[in-house]
């Protein structure tokens, strides 16, 4: 036992260093290196990472397999349902980045500032669970990439063991070996830090739209055109109306991005200039809206092709006949879903589990609890029939919408933009403390906007259900907007009614001091200095001439 507990003081307690906000004793439960403001020298990301990362997190098989959601509603509609679903995850996602990068703090220390120093793990446990299962998820996909490279490589690999594991296993022994190829292959890199990620991404921007326009022109060549999936007219059922089905596409649409309305931060605190970051959140709406319509139009040539519509693209390369076409199609994807995965994933991950644990966990570590998480929540399970995947894929955004309204509704209504005070982010007892650190104002307005939504969350995962109104699965269809409306409205009307001080008189300390902040400090001291010494020097020399 006492060898535990050495190795846990020596190893897994993270040390504090000089300077950090982690090294003051008041603060050590609330900091640690990763999570105290990004210091100046790490602030690298210019504007066309931050544009170029939409490019790259955009172009992912799960975002082209989001419009197959309401293709009964005709596909020239739903792609303008989804642009519109990815212009409001917009709004979201300037707020977060530009917060996110005035400050240099990531989503963790940001919920301090409405939910309170306690209050904001609940909103890192409510985004830290759905970013361990898109992992899972996205490293499923990518396990069905390494397939394609493997049976491009070796045929018969496609029959290899193909009955070893029971039917209800939701997995072939070929397709579980391809997931844990991926997943191993995917661990290099979550050692590489957030600064040195902008340049995966770099390589990211430039093959992936390349890649992009040589599937959108086989599709097209292949299948002689559109394809008669273009053509179908809608054809809504179950008694719903057209503008119901229109609104289950954007809800489908926002459902593929509403994470990254609070995760921008994480990304954002590494920016080089506040006003490029928000700004350069405008490619979310192109670029993720032209990698839906690219996902459309392979579904489209499907059709034609192999006589059935297939919205996974990893299942339309596998049965390619171009062995080398096959080969680079799912090194390719495979490339992309690291990327998606890494960034859009296991970093907030970390961030989240590092938020409520800042002793023992830092990014590193963080992101590979993610990883090892992923692989046991067994994803292929979640992807093991459409309805599943897609009630996954939708029913998340209830608890993430009043998320976002909350902290909105803090910095944008009831601070009016007026700043924060960083040190005391950090600070227990300070500004940020509220009522036992606890701001039961932005509880109580998630809960608002999440509660109401509960009903239709149950309808999306068991369409069985007879006991709900249609009036109501109609309001309930937009459940991320629903809920981030309620939520803003509710807590600035909390506020109202119950106010709070958004300020404080105590001096905001200045960030851990980085070695080219304390060079540069150094050198305008010398230079103060000598400019000090020859007006001193010019004074004797005037006095002497008198």
């Amino acid at each position: 036992m006492e060898k535990a507990k050495r190795f846990y003081r020596e190893e897994v307690v993270l040390r504090p260093e000089a300077g950090s906000f982690t090294a003051e004793a008041k603060t050590t439960h609330w900091s640690n290196k990763d999570l105290d403001p990004v210091e100046k020298r790490r602030q690298l990301w210019q504007w066309y990472h931050i544009g170029g990362f939409w490019v790259a997190e955009g172009f992912n098989v799960a975002q082209m397999q989001t419009p197959s959601t309401a293709v009964a509603l005709g596909l020239g509609l739903v792609i303008i349902a989804m642009l519109i679903g990815n212009i409001l995850v917009t709004v979201g996602c300037m707020s977060q980045g530009y917060i996110g990068s005035k400050y240099h703090v990531n989503f963790p220390v940001l919920a301090r500032v409405s939910f309170g120093m306690w209050g904001s793990y609940i909103a890192m446990v409510v985004r830290g669970i759905v970013c361990a299962i898109w992992y899972g998820v996205q490293s499923s996909l990518g396990g069905t990439s390494v397939q394609c490279m493997i049976e491009a490589i070796w045929p018969s690999y496609q029959t290899w063991h193909i009955n070893a594991l029971p039917a209800s296993a939701a997995i072939t022994v070929p397709s579980l070996l391809c997931f844990t190829l991926f997943w191993l292959a995917s661990l290099p890199f979550l050692y590489l830090s957030i600064p040195t990620l902008r340049w995966f991404f770099i390589i990211k921007i430039i093959v992936m739209p390349f890649f992009g326009v040589t599937l959108f022109t086989w599709a097209l060549t292949a299948a002689h055109g559109w394809g008669p999936l273009f053509s179908i007219p809608s054809n809504i059922q179950n008694g719903w109306s057209i503008s119901y089905a229109f609104c289950i596409a954007i809800a489908a649409g926002i459902s593929g991005v509403a994470p990254f309305a609070i995760n921008q931060g994480d990304i954002t605190r590494y920016a080089h200039d506040a006003r490029a970051a928000w700004l350069s959140q405008l490619f979310l709406p192109l670029c993720v809206t032209l990698t839906e319509l690219l996902g459309t139009v392979l579904a489209a040539s499907s059709q034609v092709l192999y006589g059935q519509v297939i919205w996974n693209p990893l299942m339309i390369v596998l049965l390619w006949d171009n062995r080398a076409a096959k080969f680079f199609a799912g090194f390719l994807f495979a490339f992309a879903n690291i990327g998606t995965n890494v960034a859009g994933n296991s970093i907030p991950f970390s961030n989240d589990l590092m938020g409520i644990f800042p002793r023992c966990i830092n990014i590193r570590r963080g992101q590979f609890i993610c990883a090892i998480l992923g692989f046991a929540i067994c994803p292929w399970l979640i992807e093991a029939t459409p309805a599943s995947f897609l009630a996954f894929l939708n029913g998340y955004t209830v608890f993430l919408g009043p998320l976002v309204g909350v902290i909105m509704s803090d910095y944008w209504l009831v601070r009016r933009g007026r700043g924060l005070n960083v040190y005391n982010l950090y600070k227990p007892h300070g500004l940020y403390w509220y009522s036992g650190g606890w701001n039961f104002r932005a509880t109580t307005a998630w809960l608002i906007g999440t509660v109401p939504q509960i009903p239709g969350l149950t309808y999306q995962i068991n369409h069985s259900l007879t006991n709900i109104s249609p009036r109501y699965l109609n309001f309930a269809t937009l459940a991320w907007l629903d809920g981030l409306v309620f939520s803003l409205v509710s807590y600035y009307l909390l506020y109202l009614a119950f106010p709070f001080p958004t300020q404080t008189d105590e001096e905001d300390k200045a960030p851990p001091k980085t070695e080219v902040d304390h060079f540069e400090n150094q050198s305008s001291a010398a230079d103060s200095h000598h400019d000090e010494e020859k007006k001193i020097e010019c004074a004797h020399v005037a006095s002497d001439g008198t």
